[in-house]
């Protein structure tokens, strides 16, 4: 049996818990290790033979459509939109007529390498099945699908069902041949959505469980950034540098002599750090990024276009793109609390996030826990904490 060809990648969501970074782009395009977190999805499906990409495509398609064309130009990628988000089934049913034979179906959302890929299919070619789940464990397990396992066969997958650590759960890489779409038409919706799990049971024959030995990451919440950051710089160097070797230096960045730049710092291209500056511990700069003479910058990942001023402070914080923080302002980090979609998060490891184009005055101090939404406008001396939604002037 040769290896399927074809892929489907469903990339139509927003990331709700990701607010306010997602308003202008999708989780999908966040990045992660200065790289989008799609890319590592379309990398792996390129280095497994995948040659033909259907993106399923839906909150800020044309950004994510643009960057894949000019990153992958060797390969026939074609884009459907999914009109509403009705869940992982209908964006999957978006692709009726699009694959044929047997394919790959993976998240959009995932940091995944080939391996998990690999895996998947090996399974699946190993026995007369009809399908194969990639299965994997997860400290969150409530926050993803439970796989039931009956006689080495997925009988059903239960969303957000278990507490349990060692639960299996559904990492989002399949492999399907051309009846998914009839499972799909025979299952009922649920809640407003369309569960591509949910078809699971009407398919004819076994459903097996692949257990590759991968590379899988949700980066699901705002501190997930950083924490999957830090580890793909330390466990997994050969993801971050992707397909072209990126080093994690670019040649065009250029740092002051008297800067100091820990070894698990990313600049990106086109980056200034002036005199003093100091960053480390899984700092990433994306391109044309300016750090002020004697900043600081810790544990952080600073957004395209930014710019942090002299004598500033920046730790445990995630900066969008075309990001204004004056001088002497302070992000001092630390532990805080994250209320995501009406759920209270406790003691999570992640000072501020700053949304795309916010301004953040001279010596303004960010709380821990502080999140600024796109365009707001913080005066010089405030001190910030909570959610601040966009668009609004704070003094």
């Amino acid at each position: 049996m040769t290896a399927p060809t074809s892929a489907v990648v469903l990339a139509a969501g927003e990331g709700s818990r990701l607010r306010p970074l997602t308003e202008y782009q999708s989780k999908p395009m966040l990045p992660v290790a200065n790289r989008p977190i799609i890319d590592y999805v379309v990398d792996a499906l390129r280095n497994v033979g995948i040659t033909n990409v259907v993106v399923v495509v839906g909150h800020q398609r044309r950004r994510l459509q643009d960057h894949l064309n000019r990153q992958y130009p060797e390969l026939e990628l074609s884009y459907i939109y999914q009109h509403h988000q009705l869940g992982s089934g209908d964006a999957l049913k978006q692709a009726v007529g699009e694959v044929s034979g047997e394919f790959v179906v993976v998240n959009g959302d995932n940091i995944i390498d080939a391996e998990m890929i690999t895996g998947t299919i090996e399974r699946y070619q190993r026995a007369d099945v009809t399908a194969a789940v990639a299965v994997g464990q997860s400290d969150r397990s409530s926050d993803y699908g439970t796989v039931c396992l009956e006689n080495d066969r997925v009988t059903t997958i239960l969303e957000h069902r278990s507490d349990d650590d060692q639960a299996r759960i559904n990492v989002g890489v399949y492999v399907f041949d051309e009846e998914i779409f009839d499972a799909l038409e025979q299952t009922s919706m649920n809640g407003g959505e369309l569960s591509l799990t949910d078809a699971i049971p009407h398919l004819s024959g076994t459903v097996a469980p692949a257990v590759p030995d991968g590379v899988w990451f949700d980066p699901a919440y705002p501190w997930d950034l950083l924490a999957i950051c830090e580890r793909l710089q330390s466990a997994h160097p050969e993801l971050v540098a992707g397909s072209e070797k990126t080093p994690l230096v670019a040649e065009t960045a250029r740092i002051h002599e008297t800067a100091v730049v820990g070894d698990d710092t990313m600049i990106g291209p086109g980056c200034e750090v002036a005199a003093g500056a100091v960053l480390r511990n899984g700092v990433c700069l994306q391109s044309d990024v300016r750090v002020g003479a004697n900043t600081v910058v810790n544990r952080s990942q600073i957004g395209s276009d930014s710019r942090i001023g002299a004598n500033a402070v920046v730790r445990d914080t995630v900066v969008g793109a075309e990001v204004s923080v004056g001088e002497a302002a302070a992000a001092p980090g630390g532990a805080a609390d994250f209320a995501v979609n009406e759920q209270i998060y406790r003691n999570k490891q992640l000072g501020s996030v700053v949304s795309d184009r916010a301004t953040i005055g001279a010596n303004v101090t960010l709380t821990p826990g502080t999140r600024i939404g796109p365009d707001v406008t913080i005066s010089p001396g405030t001190t910030v904490s909570g959610s601040l939604l966009e668009n609004g002037v704070i003094r």
